[in-house]
């Protein structure tokens, strides 16, 4: 999809009436849910996008999420809403002081002490043993971004979103918290630009990850700019419904996804050696293999293993939980 398509898009929002209050609200608060959902998930979290519900907006406590999940979702939102607080600041230009306030608010309660500071080791990228940047590098690499920043506003806004949140993924300049630091950045371009911030769907995880790895890796942007591109595209399309009071309905976000063994296990927090038996006794099925032969999972196995974690805690045996989850 070119640029041009979403500017046109773009304008039809523009020439739209303003939402009613009510209306206005409930679309803020499902961008707000997408936003923090998908976020969570894109980093390796496991909260399904009902449990994320019940946390921002029913004040509630999801039973079997640690606190560190809890505060995680919150920070996220609370991100958003600074961001939104930021595009409204039109009096000067974007600078990497915006990146560490972003960064502070992401780790609150987590990693307070290192909130806004560039990190003091080395680190490779998430999805692999690639190396980033030196620590010796990182303040003068942001120093420059924050530079490019400036410079960049001649760029198309959704271009110049979209490669301020591939340059700071490339830098990793914090010692956690990158990925939704530079999302929270590259949605904070959009809404100072009249656009509203990009949706990711949870079954582009892979992708994202992949998309971004070649990007910087091998110099291939092109799945990159596509996937950004759909994502604010998906966001367009979202907000022209809600004004002209079509129908708003997000749920293929929470569609699923799929997932390695390795990467059930991660988002579960249990070993790959329990996952293989679970599935062995036929508690959890898996979705499939690939071509090479790696087992799959639906992303919907996550609400059972939750079930399975319940039921352990309450000292079922395994051949109980079998029986009572096929109930």
């Amino acid at each position: 999809m070119a640029y041009e398509d979403l500017t046109q898009k773009k304008n039809e929002l523009d020439k739209l009436p303003p939402l009613d209050g009510d209306v206005a609200e409930e679309l803020r608060k499902t961008v707000d849910l997408e936003l923090t959902s998908v976020g969570d998930c894109f980093d390796g979290g496991a909260l399904t996008r009902r449990e994320t519900e019940l946390i921002l907006f029913k004040n509630k406590v999801v039973p079997m999420r640690s606190l560190t999940e809890h505060i995680q979702a919150l920070n996220i939102s609370k991100a958003f809403d600074m961001i939104q607080e930021l595009a409204e600041r039109t009096g000067r230009p974007l600078d990497d002081s915006d990146v560490k306030n972003i960064h502070r608010v992401i780790v609150r309660e987590l990693d307070d002490k290192n909130g806004g500071m560039y990190r003091g080791f080395a680190m490779t990228f998430p999805t692999g043993d690639q190396p980033l940047p030196e620590p010796a590098r990182v303040q003068r690499m942001m120093d420059d971004f924050g530079m490019w920043l400036f410079t960049a506003r001649t760029l198309h806004p959704v271009a110049m979103a979209a490669e301020a949140h591939l340059r700071m993924m490339s830098i990793h300049p914090f010692g956690k918290g990158n990925g939704k630091t530079a999302r929270m950045l590259m949605n904070l371009i959009l809404l100072r630009n009249g656009y509203p911030p990009a949706l990711f769907s949870r079954r582009e995880k892979k992708e994202y990850w992949q998309s971004l790895e070649s990007a910087i890796y091998n110099n291939d942007r092109t799945d990159y700019d596509k996937l950004v591109c759909r994502a604010v595209n998906r966001a367009l399309e979202l907000h022209l419904k809600a004004a002209k009071k079509q129908t708003v309905n997000v749920e293929e976000e929470a569609a699923p996804y799929f997932l390695r063994i390795g990467q059930l296990a991660k988002e579960t927090g249990e070993r790959v050696s329990t996952i293989r038996y679970w599935t062995t006794m036929g508690i959890i099925e898996p979705a499939g293999k690939t071509s090479a032969d790696y087992m799959i999972y639906s992303s919907d196995v996550l609400d059972r293993i939750k079930k399975l974690k319940d039921l352990k805690a309450q000292r079922y045996t395994l051949d109980e939980i079998k029986v009572r989850l096929g109930e």
